[in-house]
This record gives structure tokens, sequence and C-alpha cells, in this order.
């Protein structure tokens, strides 16, 4: 992947300048303030927080090729900070699954109150809510028309509990987690709450676009396979420092 170019807007670099440090010590990079400067024969890497209009050329010119970069799925609990990060190709999550030689499954680190068997029980349908974010404008959606067609079509369908995207990580987990092991189903739009969802053995619905989409309104897999494709989705800093995020990522999803 060395021979690749890459473009990194300035406020990536400034804020996440750890997940980029690779790229710039080994590859052509240019650092990008604005959307005329992008160049379509590099890769626009960009990381959350972003600056709205990264969103809105990869939104208004679908030719652009781009890794987008937030937080994991997995494993950030454990620490004060965010150690990992996921990373998509051309999407806002890495929906391809792919079956790879290498496992990566041992280097998640899961939560023992985020693992449990499958269980069919359950008091009410749970719908995560997204934020009111560019990801609306990105999948071609008006976020308030969305929520209140959702809120009502699943409230039709039987007892729903409505869950905001509100509070800090450690908030949302400890208030989160119990509501979802209560729930028959968790539904989503673009969550996390997917992945900690099956993991908790609960099935769930994709609204939006998930990492986990390929799983939706399943129950009783095995989930090996999902969870070896969150390895593959996302890495830890180091990971990105010393270039195996991107050379995972290059094999993952952008080779054929």
């Amino acid at each position: 992947m060395l021979h690749y170019k890459f473009q990194v807007p300035e406020n990536s670099k400034k804020l996440r300048g750890q997940l980029f440090t690779y790229l710039y010590a080994n590859c052509d990079v240019k650092t990008i303030s604005k959307p005329e400067e992008i160049e379509k024969d590099r890769f626009l890497a960009f990381s959350h927080p972003f600056d709205d209009w990264v969103f809105d050329a990869i939104t208004n010119d679908r030719s652009i090729n781009f890794f987008h970069i937030d937080n994991g799925y997995i494993g950030n609990i454990f620490h004060k900070r965010p150690m990992y990060y996921r990373i998509s190709y051309n999407s806002l999550q890495n929906t391809k699954v792919k079956l790879m030689n290498t496992s990566r499954q041992d280097l998640l680190e899961i939560h023992n109150d985020l693992w449990s068997d499958w269980d069919s029980g359950g008091e009410y349908n749970l719908l995560v809510m997204p934020n009111k974010s560019n990801i609306f404008k990105y999948m071609g959606e008006d976020y308030d028309t969305w929520r209140d067609k959702t809120i009502k079509y699943y409230e039709g369908q039987g007892p729903l509990f409505v869950r905001e995207k509100i509070g800090k990580r450690k908030q949302r987990w400890q208030e989160i987690l119990p509501m979802m092991k209560k729930a028959k189903k968790v539904i989503t739009y673009h969550s996390m709450a997917a992945v900690e969802a099956l993991c908790l053995g609960k099935p769930i619905e994709i609204l939006g676009q998930s990492a986990v989409q390929h799983w939706q309104n399943q129950f009783g897999f095995n989930r090996n396979e999902m969870l070896e494709h969150i390895a593959w989705s996302q890495f830890h800093r180091n990971e990105y420092e010393d270039g195996t995020a991107w050379d995972c990522t290059f094999k993952y999803q952008v080779e054929k």
C-alpha cells in the first residue's frame, strides 16, 4: 500500500494525528483544508470529529475514495480515552464481510458485562436514536422526517422504548446496557449499539448502515464470524501508528 497517495484534512491531522502518523512517514500525503484541494487520485483519510466540508464533499461527489475513522466498536470502555478506532472504506461503516486466513478475534477486549448467551425474552423493542448529524445528509434522508415516521411505525409494533443519543461514553454504557438486556430487539440507524446488542444475545434491526447489518433479524447463530468482522474493522491506536491498521484495511476492504 506504500505506493498509494493520501490526503488528510488539517483538523484530522491536528486532533487525531497518531492515526495518520504511519501515512505521513511512509506515503505521499497532502494536508488539505478545503474541498477545492481534494485530488481524485488520492485517498481521502479523515477522522471524527470532522469538518462539515469533508462530509459535504463525499456526499456530493461519490467518486471520491475515502477512509472514514471513528470510535471503535468494542474495548474502549476499559480505557480513559478511546484506544480503538473503526475504519471504513467508501462507507460510514464497514458492511462488507470477508473471510480472511488470519484471525484477529483474540485482539478484541470484550467486557464481561458485554457478553451473554442468546436471549429470546424481553419487555419491549428498543429504538436507539442517532443524533441529528451529517450522517443523514450522506444517506440522503431528512432526520426529522425519518424520526417521526420511524417512531410512529414501531409504536404500532408493540411496546417501544426510545433511547435518545445523550451522555458521554461511560454514562452511555451504564444506561444503555441494562436497556438492551431488557429488550426483545434492538433497532438502530447507525449506532454501535447494534454490535453490543448482538454480543448480549439480542436480535437487531438496522434502519441505516451498520457494520453488523449482515446479521440483522437473525437469532441463535454462531457469533464468531461477526466478532472476526469487527476485529478486522477496528484497530488499536498503536496499530495505526505501526501501519498494521492500514495494511489490514487494504487487505480486508479495498483489495478484491
